[in-house]
């Protein structure tokens, strides 16, 4: 069962952490930005074992300048300068094309993961790197391009790298089983060698279909983690190029100990539930034989129609949804029981259409249930990502990793107020132990439930940490 903190509890560790907020966060006089000073404090590796580690940034508007220094500042202090590995995210509306071709024309035939980030922000245990201050919105693409890079080189852990352009294919199924397929290869592995997790970013609309090809080679009970990838514009990296429509992804073999983490963040014990007795696609159109629009608005006493008549706009029906999102339970054979979230909207913010569209694909006698959630208890589970990632896999939670990787939904971040997006980091930090981390923000999210399988759902965060021989 999901454990929600109480609000109490919350703000009392937001008020611990923020007295830990070293003379706060720093940024540029015009204040587009900000970040933690970190990055000039020390090394910017971290070294244990056969493995070194690191992360950089930019918010150069030239590609080659911003990639030269966001891997000058991940390589400051190796002893390797060629890693084996590089995970890469930039804002979505940056020259995804010129950013690969300057990695690769400074780094050579290196492996490479990734793809866009959502709400101009991307984040690594150097900071928040949040490029645009106002509001974020498909019509508002104006500002600072960010870029975030971590390098990893190792003796301890393979990596494999895998991506396909869905307009190669004749299904998205297909593309995203030639990708974990090139992806085994790549990392010198046969099929029936199993990689011990799946890092995956997807573009919209095709991830449950994604998913569904990389389990026919590798079975339900890998695990897979990720994040679609944020916009618009959005794109994700193949060898020598960037896909609008495809996917990027990355295989892992080692004998280390990695933790994981996949979870939402809201209040599962609403009694309000439904059947779907219509739907198309991503469109719930009735719940049990009713409008689903009106079977939502009477789930929360009206605010639905009161907002949109008070406002006749969609962001306060937006951000009522995001703290009230729909979702369902799937059950292990042992008795265990998960909840996936989906971030729900209605199709017509005038309320004339009756339908509600979701970014998953929820179908024809699926139960739904309502929750709840507030922006304190989804900053506090945010901070608490890497102790919960050690804590599941049986890792002392006081345990420094070797590195951390993680993925926030981007209606999380969004629902966080921006005066307190800037702790994250800090919380983030302090719960990994200061290990190098890197997290974009995402436009849906991917992951595992033991006894199930991999899903797709919104409004979700996850992490993994790999812990040091």
């Amino acid at each position: 069962m999901i454990k929600i903190a109480s609000n109490q509890a919350c703000a009392i560790i937001l008020i611990i952490f923020s007295l830990l907020l070293i003379s706060g966060t720093s940024g540029c006089a015009n204040n587009e930005f900000s970040l933690t000073p970190q990055e000039k404090t020390g090394k910017a590796i971290e070294e244990i074992g056969n493995t070194e580690v690191g992360t950089g940034w930019s918010v150069s508007e030239n590609p080659r300048e911003a990639v030269n220094e966001a891997i000058n500042m991940a390589l400051n202090g190796k002893t390797k300068k060629i890693p084996d590995f590089v995970i890469v995210f930039a804002t979505s509306g940056s020259d995804m094309q010129s950013i690969l071709s300057n990695i690769t024309a400074r780094l050579g035939n290196v492996k490479i993961y990734g793809g866009t980030s959502a709400s101009r922000a991307v984040m690594t245990d150097k900071g928040l790197l949040n490029t645009e201050n106002k509001e974020y919105s498909p019509q508002n693409m104006e500002g600072k391009k960010g870029l975030a890079i971590m390098t990893i080189y190792s003796k301890e852990i393979i990596f494999g790298v895998g991506s396909a352009n869905l307009k190669s294919y004749d299904s998205a199924q297909k593309a995203s089983k030639a990708a974990i397929l090139e992806a085994i290869k790549s990392a010198g592995k046969s099929q029936n060698e199993l990689p011990k997790i799946i890092l995956v970013t997807p573009t919209r609309l095709i991830e449950e279909e994604i998913l569904e090809g990389i389990e026919e080679v590798v079975g339900k009970n890998t695990i897979i983690i990720g994040g679609t990838a944020g916009g618009p514009p959005r794109g994700v990296f193949g060898k020598n190029e960037v896909y609008e429509e495809g996917v990027s992804l990355a295989v892992i073999y080692t004998n280390l100990s990695i933790g994981w983490v996949f979870e939402g963040g809201f209040d599962v014990n609403d009694l309000h539930s439904g059947i779907v007795t219509k739907s198309v696609g991503q469109e719930i159109i009735e719940i049990d034989n009713r409008p689903a629009v009106d079977v939502y608005n009477d789930w929360l006493g009206g605010e639905i129609v009161s907002l949109s008549e008070k406002f006749k706009e969609e962001r306060p029906i937006r951000d009522l949804l995001t703290l009230h999102p729909l979702y369902r339970k799937f059950q292990s054979e042992s008795g265990q029981t998960y909840f996936l979230f989906s971030h729900p909207w209605p199709t017509d913010f005038t309320l004339k259409e009756k339908s509600v569209m979701t970014s998953t694909k929820i179908k024809v006698d699926d139960k739904v249930y309502l929750s709840h959630g507030t922006w304190e208890t989804l900053l506090n589970r945010i901070g608490n990502l890497p102790k919960t990632a050690k804590a599941n896999s049986g890792f002392d939670i006081n345990e420094k990793p070797i590195l951390g990787i993680g993925y926030i939904c981007n209606g999380v971040f969004g629902a966080i107020p921006e005066t307190e997006r800037g702790k994250i980091p800090i919380l983030t930090n302090y719960a990994n132990n200061n290990a190098p981390f890197i997290t974009p923000f995402t436009s849906g999210e991917q992951g595992h439930f033991p006894g199930v399988g991999n899903k797709h759902g919104n409004l979700l965060t996850s992490f993994i940490v790999i812990r040091g021989s």
